[in-house]
């Protein structure tokens, strides 16, 4: 079974009257059975209610494991089964993502969201047949999405360092030093606006803000350039 660049694993998980947390399959093929087990007990404990309707759930959850340096991502469906109590049998697919895309809130949950209803918005309480199909098709389309987030930041991250460079050089040290404050205070307006953009997590509004960001970097580093992009970069915050 395939690697993941990004991502940790998916986990399927039925719940069984007799043996409770049964995980049927995870991928990659080597992930630890502890921790499939572990997610698997802790993710069942979370989505333990009744439905109200026998389908796909459309609920989501986040579960932190510091002991693994995941987060789970986690949601449910509900499948027809005339032999467990209430006529119905509990589902539970699980993402694991590292815990640092959690702890920096990298992660769009809504896009998660989105895959999962991509997957199951037409489901109507059938057995899924190739269960480790489903999951690795699902887990391959966040990983891709969390690998475009890293991008994103490593290229954040160089714009960044770009920008602190510019205020040690020598063409800003060498003016007045009120117009010096004065660039040095716009710069760093424009780092933080840069930080809360990356942190949005939509990755239109972030390609728009870094290729305008290279634009700026990419002429000289005039006041009034330097206004233009603080300008449009608030914009792109606000929307």
């Amino acid at each position: 079974m395939r690697d993941y660049v990004v991502l940790r694993g998916a986990i399927w998980t039925e719940f069984d009257e007799l043996r409770g947390a049964n995980p049927l399959v995870s991928t990659p093929s080597q992930l630890d059975d502890e921790i499939v087990f572990s997610i698997s007990l802790r993710g069942m404990s979370v989505f333990s209610s009744r439905p109200t309707n026998i389908s796909y759930s459309k609920m989501i959850a986040t579960i932190p494991f510091p002991e693994y340096e995941v987060f789970s991502v986690s949601t449910v469906l509900y499948e027809y089964s005339e032999e467990s109590r209430g006529g119905f049998k509990i589902n539970l697919i699980s993402i694991l993502l590292p815990a640092f895309f959690m702890e920096n809130s990298w992660v769009d949950l809504r896009q998660i969201q989105a895959i999962f209803q991509q997957y199951f918005s037409s489901y109507e309480g059938a057995p899924v047949e190739d269960k480790l199909a489903v999951i690795t098709a699902i887990a391959s389309a966040i990983d891709v999405i969390l690998q475009r987030k890293l991008e994103i930041i490593d290229q954040g991250e160089k714009i960044r360092d770009q920008l602190h460079h510019f205020l040690d050089s020598y063409h800003v040290l060498s003016l007045e030093q009120e117009e010096q404050q004065l660039v040095k205070t716009r710069v760093n307006t424009l780092i933080v606006l840069l930080d809360r953009v990356l942190e949005a997590g939509d990755y239109e509004r972030i390609q728009r803000a870094l290729q305008r960001m290279n634009f700026i970097l990419e002429q000289e580093l005039s006041e009034e350039l330097i206004m233009m992009y603080q300008q449009s970069l608030s914009r792109l915050v606000t929307l």
